[in-house]
C-alpha cells in the first residue's frame, strides 16, 4: 500500500500534489516525494524520508520551487512491501535518456519482479518499484517511446498490483490500473485540468471538480490539451482487494462505488449477527475499529464507548517499519480507566494480523481492571501473505495462521474469547460480488499460481 498523486494544469503543482500528499498520509509513513516536468521536456525530482512534512519541507523543495515553465507532476507517499525500508526506493522513481524520460509512481506490489529483472537482463534490482519503472520504460522504448502503449501491454509481464502514475517528459501525465482492479487510483478532470489520487478523499478536499475512478484495466493521458481514454487489451478476473474496505482506505472514501465508512459499520452489523457476546461496553481500537464498533453497537444493543484513545501524532502501526511497531504502541494508545474497570468489555478491531497489537491491549485493558474482554474482528482470520500490496510476505507472520484454532488465538492475545466475521458477512458488507480476499482464503486470482509458489518467487 502507497499513496500517488499527480496534477497537470496551469495551478501550483508543487503545492497542489503536496497537498493532494498530506490527504493520503494514512497510505505511506516511509518516505514522500514528488516529481515535476517542464515545458522544456526535462524532470526534475525531490525525495525524503519520513512524514510529508519531512520529506517536502520548504527547504527540500527549494529546488522545485525555482524552476520555470512547470506543467505538472506526480507525486508519492511510500509504504514499502520489497526493497527493504531503510533503501533507496522512494519514489516518484525517474528513468531514461534524452529521447524519453519518465517518472513513475505505483501503489501495489510486483510480485515477481526478481525474474522480471533477470529475464530483462537488468541485473539485480533493489525493490519492484525500480523493476516496474524500467520494464514500463523498456516497453515504451520498444514501441516508439510510446508509454500509453507499453501500459497496455504491461499486464502480460507482472504477477501482482499496481495503479501507477506516469509523468513523461513531453510532458504528458499517464495513469492506470491493473486489470483486477485492486488498489484504488481516481482522477478529477474539468478545464484541461487534471487532478490524481489514489482515494476519492483526497480530490474532495484538493479538487473543485467532479471526480471518478480509474476503472480495472483502463489507461488515461493527459498532455495539457486534450484527455486520451483507452484500456488494456489484456482481460483478467476483476478482483479488488477487500483489505481497503476493511482497513487501508480513508472512512471517507469510495471505492468501486461503495463508501468505505459505510461498509465498515456493516461488517461490525454482521459480526454481532455471526458472534455475538455477552458485555456491558463496546470499546473500539481506534481508529480503524471504530466504525466496526458503532455497528455491533447498533445490533447488539450493549453501549459503545471511547475506553481508547489515540495519539494521531505517531502513526498507523500496521505500515510501519518491523522495528517501529512495539514503540509505536506503547507511545499511541491511552485508555480510559473510568470507561474499562469492573467491565466486561467487547473490544471491535479491523482485523488481527501478527497479533502483537491485540495482545498488548487486551492486557493493558485487564491491568486497569477489565472483568472481562471479548475480542471481535470485523474480517475473517488473515491467514496469507498478500502480494498485491500488503506487507506480510510469510505465512509465519500471521497468528491466525500458527494458531488455526480460535481458543488457542484467544489464549495468545490474552482473551477471554476471539470471534470473527466470515466471508459471506463480510462480502455482504462490501456489497460487490468480486472482491480479492487471498490474504484470508489462499486462493490468489493469478492461474497457476498459489501460495507456495508466490512466497517462493517474492522476494524481500
Amino acid at each position: 500500500m502507497c499513496g500517488i498523486a499527480g496534477y497537470m494544469g496551469s495551478g501550483n503543482a508543487i503545492s497542489i500534489i503536496t497537498s493532494i500528499l498530506l490527504e493520503l498520509q494514512h497510505r505511506g509513513q516511509e518516505a514522500a516525494g514528488i516529481a515535476v516536468a517542464t515545458r522544456d521536456g526535462s524532470i526534475h525530482r525531490v525525495v525524503g524520508k519520513g512524514l510529508v512534512v519531512e520529506a517536502l519541507s520548504y527547504e527540500n523543495l527549494y529546488l522545485l520551487y525555482n524552476l520555470d515553465g512547470i506543467v505538472g507532476g506526480i507525486g508519492h507517499v511510500r509504504y514499502s512491501t520489497s526493497g527493504g525500508y531503510l533503501d533507496s526506493q522512494a519514489q516518484p522513481i525517474v528513468v531514461g535518456d534524452n529521447s524519453l524520460k519518465i517518472a513513475v509512481a505505483f501503489n501495489g506490489t510486483i510480485a515477481n519482479y526478481a525474474s522480471l529483472a533477470k529475464a530483462f537482463g537488468f541485473g539485480n534490482v533493489n525493490g519492484d518499484a525500480k523493476l516496474l519503472s524500467m520494464l514500463l520504460y523498456r516497453l515504451a522504448k520498444e514501441l516508439g517511446n510510446d508509454v500509453v502503449e507499453a501500459l497496455k501491454i504491461l499486464p502480460m509481464y507482472v504477477v501482482g498490483g499496481y495503479s501507477i502514475a506516469v509523468l513523461t517528459s513531453e510532458p504528458r501525465v499517464v495513469v492506470a490500473k491493473d486489470p483486477h482492479g485492486f488498489r484504488p487510483l481516481s482522477i478529477s478532470f474539468a478545464n484541461n485540468e487534471l487532478y490524481i489520487a489514489s482515494e476519492t478523499a483526497a480530490l474532495e478536499i484538493a479538487s473543485p471538480y467532479p471526480w471518478r475512478e480509474v476503472l480495472p484495466g483502463e489507461i488515461i493521458s493527459f498532455d495539457g490539451r486534450s484527455l486520451e481514454q483507452t484500456k488494456s487489451p489484456i482481460s483478467r478476473f476483476v478482483s479488488p482487494c477487500v483489505f481497503e474496505y476493511v482497513y487501508f482506505s480513508r472512512p471517507d472514501s469510495v471505492f468501486n462505488g461503495v463508501n468505505i465508512y459505510v461498509s465498515r459499520v456493516r461488517m461490525g452489523e454482521e459480526l454481532a449477527k455471526e458472534v455475538p457476546t455477552n458485555g456491558d461496553v463496546v470499546i473500539p481500537v481506534p481508529d480503524s475499529g471504530r466504525a466496526a464498533a458503532i455497528g455491533f453497537s447498533k445490533v447488539s444493543g450493549i453501549p459503545i464507548e471511547e475506553g481508547i484513545v489515540v495519539n494521531k501524532y505517531v502513526g498507523r502501526g500496521f505500515i510501519a517499519p518491523p522495528t517501529m511497531r512495539d514503540f509505536i504502541f506503547r507511545f499511541k494508545y491511552g485508555f480510559v480507566k473510568d470507561v474499562v474497570n469492573g467491565k466486561r468489555i467487547v473490544l471491535v478491531d479491523d482485523s488481527i494480523v501478527r497479533g502483537t497489537t491485540m495482545r498488548n491491549i487486551v492486557r493493558r485493558l485487564r491491568e486497569i481492571g477489565a472483568r472481562e474482554v471479548h475480542v471481535r474482528v470485523a474480517s475473517p482470520p488473515f491467514r496469507y501473505p498478500c502480494f498485491m500490496g500488503i506487507d506480510v510476505a510469510s505465512r509465519d507472520e500471521l497468528i491466525a495462521w500458527r494458531l488455526m484454532d480460535l481458543d488457542d488465538i484467544a489464549r495468545a492475545i490474552e482473551a477471554d474469547s476471539v470471534g470473527y466475521n466470515s466471508i459471506q458477512g463480510l462480502r455482504k458488507a462490501v456489497g460487490i460480488p468480486l472482491l480479492c480476499y487471498a490474504c484470508f482464503t489462499g486462493l490468489y486470482p493469478f492461474r497457476g499460481l498459489d501460495v507456495d509458489a508466490l512466497e517462493k518467487s517474492f522476494v524481500r
